[in-house]
């Protein structure tokens, strides 16, 4: 009787087991949507693009020969990170139209080494010892952005975190710089987050469909394949009959938080433009440039397609376009395809990753897209050589129709 009572117990443990690993792997498997908002940068850089760099200085007095070498590795991993931002025009310190000079000093360095005896038993009991050497670092450093209008910081962060070494052999030992090193890559992993504006994500889940009927059942996964290729609009479509036939809770669920991040997309990208609208800048003065250009050359009422191609400032890229957009829309002079359309959103997607677009490719998206103009933009050159490179495309003769670059 006990045996029967012990395999049962066992039988009812192991069922248990089961149930929890499916629910973590359904919960896994969940499918889920962005819900975007603008995360504003720790140092508050609004108004600055034109950005001098200026090399962090040992204010610890301590490290010596290492610290020349950890300065070099700041130094050359915050101005690697600064320029892909593409938010900014790098210029020398002694620019006078610097708007901006972005500095920062090493605070402390600390290194020490120890030893500890440590001892234990084989299977014999025979006792073994051995000497480990630990190699212990702690780095902390600031950065900050000087405001060249009041010489004064318009913010400033402070980073610090420790990194360690051991082994039975001291020779084996990680060095100092390499210690440094990977605190330093580890402190700066989201260092962009404090110099720019950047759209940040929080993911919501999908709910899952309960009902047994299965042809519910079989018309929600339809609608869930159309999430995860990204086609929120169809996938809307799908929920929303389904929820109207069957009275669906969870296609109309769905339908919401699918239109939630539709629109929480255009909103923080809106948000994100007027942050970085530097009027009086040089992305300002490109995008105005880009408009009388467009009103000069295109008859009243064209239907044109503004798009991105490859461009490594894809940041600023961004900027640019989603104001360039926002200011033809808002004159109503020409017609525009919406920018969230799944073809351009694809078509571009697909450009990015290649990183090979040529001027046919783009017309046959502007004869699928019922466009007679094509407004291809990209970022070329570095520092104060960057140019806003627009090019006009005629769907018609698939000619260029007028090309122009803007200093941004």
């Amino acid at each position: 009787m006990k045996n029967s009572l012990n395999v049962r117990g066992i039988i009812i443990c192991v069922m248990i087991m089961v149930l929890l690993v499916l629910g973590l792997v359904l919960t896994g498997c969940a499918t889920s949507v962005p819900i975007n908002s603008v995360r504003k940068p720790t140092i508050d850089t609004t108004n600055i693009q034109r950005l001098a760099l200026r090399s962090f200085e040992n204010k610890s007095g301590g490290g010596g020969y290492n610290a020349t070498q950890i300065i070099q590795y700041l130094n050359d991993s915050t101005q690697r990170q600064i320029m892909s931002s593409g938010n900014f025009t790098i210029v020398a310190v002694n620019d006078p139209n610097a708007e901006g000079i972005f500095t920062g000093e090493i605070r402390n360095i600390v290194s020490k080494e120890s030893q500890e005896q440590r001892q234990w038993k084989d299977k014999e009991g025979k006792t073994h010892s051995e000497t480990i050497y630990t190699r212990d670092v702690e780095l902390e450093f600031q950065y900050s952005v000087i405001s060249t209008r009041t010489s004064m910081p318009v913010g400033f962060v402070i980073k610090r975190g420790s990194q360690s070494s051991s082994s039975n052999d001291r020779s084996r030992l990680s060095d100092v710089v390499t210690l440094a090193r990977s605190i330093i890559d580890s402190q700066l992993r989201q260092f962009q987050r404090d110099i720019v504006p950047t759209i940040v994500s929080n993911h919501v889940q999908l709910m899952s469909e309960t009902s047994k009927d299965k042809v519910v059942k079989q018309r929600m996964k339809v609608a869930l394949v159309f999430v995860k290729n990204r086609d929120y609009e169809e996938a809307i479509r799908q929920y929303d009959e389904i929820s109207s036939e069957y009275n669906s809770g969870a296609a109309r669920t769905n339908a919401g938080i699918l239109r939630r991040a539709i629109q929480s997309d255009i909103d923080s990208r809106s948000e994100l433009a007027a942050l970085m609208n530097d009027t009086g800048g040089l992305v300002g003065k490109a995008v105005t440039g880009v408009i009388e250009s467009l009103n000069s050359t295109l008859p009243s009422g064209s239907n044109i397609i503004i798009m991105k191609t490859n461009s490594s400032n894809r940041n600023m890229l961004d900027n640019a376009v989603d104001q360039i957009t926002r200011n033809v829309v808002g004159a109503g002079r020409f017609k525009v395809v919406d920018r969230q359309n799944t073809a351009l959103v694809n078509a571009e997607a697909a450009y990015q990753l290649s990183g090979n677009v040529s001027d046919n490719s783009i017309v046959q998206i502007g004869h699928q897209l019922g466009a007679q103009y094509i407004i291809l933009c990209w970022i070329s050159g570095e520092m104060s050589a960057r140019r806003l490179n627009v090019r006009i495309l005629s769907v018609e003769t698939s000619h260029i129709f007028d090309q122009k670059d803007f200093e941004i």
